[in-house]
């Protein structure tokens, strides 16, 4: 297990399959800075994908629900795992990074990822701790020009209220087309979610590399029938559910969030469906504030039945 307090040179946490239930944390090495480039992400289509990367890399660059601050502390302090939680983020393979909330530019700073190598967004919806306008445009105008502009996938509704920029391409994602971002597959399904007042679709991502798949699963409540229906042809590697509610009985956010009982029971559900490979990393985030326990405490009490809850600085790496 790696030490809670993080230092300069030790940000970033490693997760690998081991022996306590499906999974547990161990020490890893370090990555380098993240300044990928040059992304270019075919167009959707609804034929067979054929990804071609052989290796998912997570990183999270938040794991909060809206309810924590925010703003994040700044680098030269020192934080505990889980002690503060930026807004739900995630950068896979050092480019692609997954909804851009108002706290993901300063968590980039802490954890030695330049905004500049960031090729696409893909967004889950709009509300405003995944969709935040000056993080977006800070990541575009980052970028070289020669570059190209920034990729920024989502639901045709939903990127209304991306901003316009020259330094920007909106790239419309529909429910179930796939379409490619440098060997990965990637598809965007429905989410149980809502934004009030808007006609998007909510969506949560599929992520298919040469060997191994993970399911991004926030926000959002029990999976949809469509949904479900369409990872019964699939095997997966990793699932990272939304975890808002924690243990409680009679929230009301189960309706478009997950408390842990819900998750055990999609769990139980997609192992004896096969859907989850045996030994797959069951993740969880966006986690809210006053609903869950320190993270120390909810770690000691989750691993061993194979529910890991992330923090801001795990990198998981599949391959």
């Amino acid at each position: 297990m790696t030490q809670n307090t993080e230092n300069k040179t030790d940000r970033r946490h490693f997760l690998k399959v081991s022996s306590i239930g499906t999974a547990s944390l161990a020490a890893g090495g370090l990555l380098g800075p993240t300044t990928y480039a040059g992304g270019k992400p075919q167009a959707a289509t609804s034929a067979a994908l054929h990804p071609t990367e052989t290796k998912l890399e997570l990183l999270f660059l938040g794991t909060g629900a809206a309810n924590w601050p925010k703003t994040y502390p700044p680098v030269n302090q020192k934080l505990t795992r889980g002690q503060v939680r930026g807004t739900s983020s995630m950068l896979i393979n050092g480019h692609i990074l997954i909804d851009c909330g108002y706290t993901v530019v300063d968590v980039m700073k802490r954890y030695d990822v330049n905004p500049a190598g960031i090729t696409d967004i893909l967004l889950t919806h709009t509300h405003a701790d995944h969709l935040h306008e000056a993080s977006i445009l800070k990541i575009a105008n980052s970028r070289d020009a020669d570059l190209g502009p920034l990729k920024f996938w989502g639901d045709p509704e939903a990127l209304k209220k991306v901003p316009d920029s020259d330094r920007i391409e909106k790239c419309p994602v529909e429910v179930e087309q796939g379409f490619n971002i440098d060997g990965l597959a990637i598809t965007g399904l429905e989410a149980n979610h809502q934004v009030a007042g808007s006609k998007e679709t909510c969506m949560i991502y599929l992520l298919e590399g040469a060997t191994r798949s993970v399911l991004y699963a926030t926000d959002g409540a029990w999976l949809l029938t469509s949904t479900w229906n369409t990872l019964r042809k699939k095997q997966l590697d990793a699932i990272i559910w939304d975890a808002t509610c924690g243990e409680g009985a009679g929230d009301p956010r189960i309706f478009s969030h997950n408390d842990l009982s819900m998750i055990r029971h999609m769990n139980a559900s997609l192992l004896k469906g096969k859907i989850l490979k045996p030994d797959a990393k069951i993740i969880l985030t966006h986690i809210a504030r006053k609903l869950h326990p320190a993270h120390a405490v909810l770690e000691k009490r989750l691993l061993p039945e194979g529910l890991i809850p992330a923090y801001d600085g795990m990198s998981v790496v599949l391959k």
